[in-house]
C-alpha cells in the first residue's frame, strides 16, 4: 500500500506545477463555480417557502390507535383566493369527531383525514385578496376538517377576530358547543322574549 502512495505523491507536485504555469486557467474554475453558487439562491428561497409541520392523522375507523403523528409539508405559495394561513395554537375535541374516528359521521371523508372542526391561533399568511385579515392577526378558525395540525389553510370567512381577554384555548373550545346551542335555542327551539324554556341537561 506504501508503494502505490508514493507515486502519487511524487505526481501531485507535478500536477501543482502545471496550473502555476497558466494561472488564467485555474481561475475561471472560481469563476465558474460563484454563478453556480447565485444559481442556488433561489433553489434555498423555494425551499424557505416550503415549511414541515405536525398533524394527527386518522389513518382508519376505530380507536385512539388510527390516530398517528405525522410530520407533514406545504408551500405558502399555494394559498388560493380568500385563504388564510393559520398557526393553530389550540385545537377542539367535540362529539362529531369522536363519532367522526369510529366512521359514523358521513359528512367527513374517508380515511387518512387530518379531524377537527374548530381552533384557535395565529394568522401567518394571507392571500392576495384578502384584505380583512392580515398577519399576526389572533383568531378563530373553523372547517370541516382539519384543525388538528400545527398549520391549517382555512377560508378566511371562516376566521374570527378572539378578544384580547381571551385564550387560545377558551377561543378554541367555542365555536362548535357554542353555534350548536344557540340553534337548539333560538332555531329549533324557537326561543323568543317572553318564553321560557326548561334545560333538564348540559353535556
Amino acid at each position: 500500500m506504501s508503494g502505490e502512495e508514493a507515486p502519487t505523491q511524487q505526481q501531485e507536485p507535478e500536477q501543482v506545477k502545471k496550473p502555476d504555469e497558466p494561472p488564467p486557467a485555474a481561475a475561471p474554475a472560481p469563476a465558474e463555480a460563484k454563478p453556480e453558487s447565485g444559481s442556488n439562491r433561489p433553489a434555498a428561497a423555494e425551499e424557505e417557502k416550503t415549511i414541515s409541520y405536525r398533524a394527527l392523522v386518522l389513518t382508519g375507523y376505530g380507536g385512539y390507535e388510527k390516530i398517528k403523528l405525522q410530520v407533514k409539508s406545504m408551500n405558502k405559495s399555494q394559498l388560493k383566493a380568500g385563504e388564510v394561513l393559520v398557526r393553530v395554537k389550540a385545537c377542539g375535541l367535540n362529539f362529531a369527531e369522536l363519532l367522526g374516528k369510529q366512521g359514523l359521521y358521513e359528512l367527513l371523508p374517508s380515511p387518512p383525514i387530518t379531524l377537527g372542526m374548530e381552533g384557535s391561533g395565529v394568522i401567518e399568511a394571507v392571500a392576495e385578496d384578502v384584505t380583512d385579515r392580515k398577519v399576526g392577526d389572533r383568531v378563530i378558525a373553523m372547517n370541516r376538517h382539519g384543525m388538528w395540525q400545527e398549520l391549517a389553510v382555512v377560508p378566511a370567512n371562516r376566521t374570527f377576530p378572539i378578544p384580547e381577554a381571551m385564550s387560545f384555548e377558551e377561543a378554541a373550545a367555542l365555536p362548535v358547543n357554542y353555534m350548536t346551542a344557540y340553534m337548539m335555542l333560538f332555531e329549533m327551539a324557537n326561543l323568543r322574549p317572553g318564553k321560557s324554556i326548561l334545560i333538564h341537561m348540559a353535556a
